[in-house]
């Protein structure tokens, strides 16, 4: 299965597993504080914790054939400008994909969210049908709560996460 996940292009993006190089980027956009706003733990607070998140994700990949890309624009290669995609999480006793994005700041409005979740709903939903594709959104993230929406997933219901009222969408 990975390697209908591992590499995919989309019209403009560049999906791909992530890998030890991706280290910095990680920190980079994890640490931000603007882009952590809506992260349960908050903005990453060090490199040794970017490189939890690197190991874990790798884990994902190599564990189950599917995990969060890093997602690189197309026409300037080598340019990280976000994180997204499906992993493999339990919620509420069910096992699901979950559907997350995570964009910089100068990439906003640019429709790379929507174009990355597409793809990533398009593959779960093809390949790994079994296992439903659920966005847990906090409810005061609206353009995340717009992404759903715009690739054609419906808020099912709302849920305590971590303690902050979200959307589930599916």
């Amino acid at each position: 299965m990975s390697d209908a996940f591992e590499r995919v292009t989309t019209e403009r993006l560049l999906l791909r597993r992530v890998q030890e190089r991706d280290l910095d980027a990680i920190f980079e956009l994890h640490a931000t504080p603007e882009l952590s706003r809506f992260t349960p733990s908050g903005p990453l607070r060090s490199v040794d914790a970017a490189r939890e998140r690197l190991t874990l994700w790798q884990a994902d990949w190599a564990q189950k054939g599917v995990g969060y890309w890093v997602v690189e624009q197309l026409d300037a290669p080598g340019t990280v400008v976000g994180f997204g995609g499906l992993r493999h999480k339990e919620l509420e006793g069910q096992q699901v994909l979950n559907l997350a994005y995570r964009f910089l700041t100068r990439t906003w409005g640019s429709g790379y969210a929507t174009e990355m979740a597409r793809m990533a709903l398009a593959l779960g939903r093809k390949h790994i049908p079994e296992v439903p594709v659920v966005a847990i959104i906090f409810l005061e993230n609206v353009p995340s709560l717009r992404v759903a929406e715009r690739i054609g997933m419906r808020r099912d219901r709302v849920i305590e996460y971590f303690g902050v009222p979200s959307a589930v969408y599916l």
